[in-house]
This record gives structure tokens, sequence and C-alpha cells, in this order.
């Protein structure tokens, strides 16, 4: 087994919950998800129109606020996008995963943030919820300029880290992205949001990782 020398961490569905987050020991809590919530915004297709809206911004091309405005624009509806944005505020941290990235930390091992975030969740996740401090290296997408699961990402990734691709781990919920992931040269683990940081746990065992 090849040592791990730096672990990639995925924030959405791993490190960090939408609402509705899971509740203690991964089980999930009954609520509106995004999708209904945006879509008492817009209407039932707004979610996919906006998530479609939001990948140039998750791509660093454009402020995520601009996509916004000008889809409210496109759709002709009377509201601001401060409450649009407001929903990408509501994200829940998993204290028990960020435990085990700071022990996997404290072993050596090189802990990276690897997630697609605009630049307006970019500052929420960087200001409000500390997450840089508890990384080596952060690599948000519209940071890096290309987003998963483009291989360009990774690319990108590893050559800043300067680290050979099979001496690193990548932990995400996306099968596309462990998938690109993979194909890229990197040990990858694809994590169910639903089973939490003993999930988390089991899958960095699996790679020599005792935490």
């Amino acid at each position: 087994m090849t040592t791990i020398r730096a672990v990639l961490w995925d924030a959405d569905g791993v490190l960090q919950h939408g609402h509705p987050a899971p509740g203690h020991g991964g089980a999930p809590v009954a609520g509106p998800t995004w999708p209904e919530r945006l879509g008492a915004i817009g209407g039932p297709d707004f979610a996919e129109a906006l998530f479609a809206a939001e990948k140039p911004a998750l791509r660093g091309e454009e402020p995520f606020r601009t996509a916004v405005a000008r889809l409210l624009v496109e759709r002709g509806l009377s509201v601001s996008p401060d409450d649009v944005l407001a929903l990408w505020d509501d994200v829940h941290v998993d204290p028990a995963a960020f435990e085990l990235v700071d022990r996997v930390r404290a072993q050596g091992i090189s802990c990276v943030l690897a997630t697609n975030q605009q630049d307006y969740r970019v500052r929420l996740m960087r200001n409000d919820l500390g997450y840089d401090a508890h990384f080596d290296r952060t690599y948000y997408s519209s940071e890096v300029g290309a987003m998963k699961p483009d291989a360009e990402y990774f690319r990108r990734v590893l050559s800043d880290l300067r680290l050979p691709s099979g001496a690193t781990l990548f932990i995400d919920d996306s099968a596309a992205n462990v998938a690109s992931a993979k194909a890229c040269g990197i040990q990858a683990e694809r994590h169910d949001p639903a089973s939490g940081a003993p999930g988390l746990r089991s899958a960095l065992a699996r790679h020599g990782i005792e935490v």
C-alpha cells in the first residue's frame, strides 16, 4: 500500500451539510430540501436553472451574485439576490468530521480542502466557518479556475502540491468526482453523507490512516 502523504477533503456532503442537515449519527432530519426552498422562491424549475447559472461562478468566471441577479431579471422575479444567496449561508459544519481532519493533520499528513465553491460561499467558509485554519492548502474551484469533475481541477491541485498522485487520497460524496480523481491516479473514496464521521474514519483506515 502506498503511503498517503496528503488527504484531499471535499466539503459539501463530507465536512458540511446544507439544510436539512443530518442529525446525530448521520440520520436524516425532516425538512424542506434546497430545491424545494428555491422552488418556493422562483417556481419548480428554479433550482435547476440556478445551479446551471452557478457553474461559471464555480469556475471563477464571474461573481455568483452577478449570475443570481441576471437569472432573476430573466425570469421577471421581484426577489432580491440577497434572498437567494442567503440559502448558501445555511450550512452546517460537522464538528466530528473536522476533528478527524485535525487528527489526520496532527500525524504529519497534509490535509487539503478540495471543493467546488463560488466566491460567495468561499467568503463564508473562509471568514465565518474558519475552514482555512484546518487545512494546509485550500483549493476552492473558483480560485483554481476549474471545477470537479473536470480532470483539469485535479491536475492543477496535484501540480501545486508537488506530490505523486498515488500518494494522495481524495474523499468526496460524488461518484463522478471520485471517478475523475481515480482517472488522474489519485486514490479516492466515495463518502456516504449519512455515514458521518464513522464513515470517514473507515475510509481513512482503508488507506492505512488510523484516527
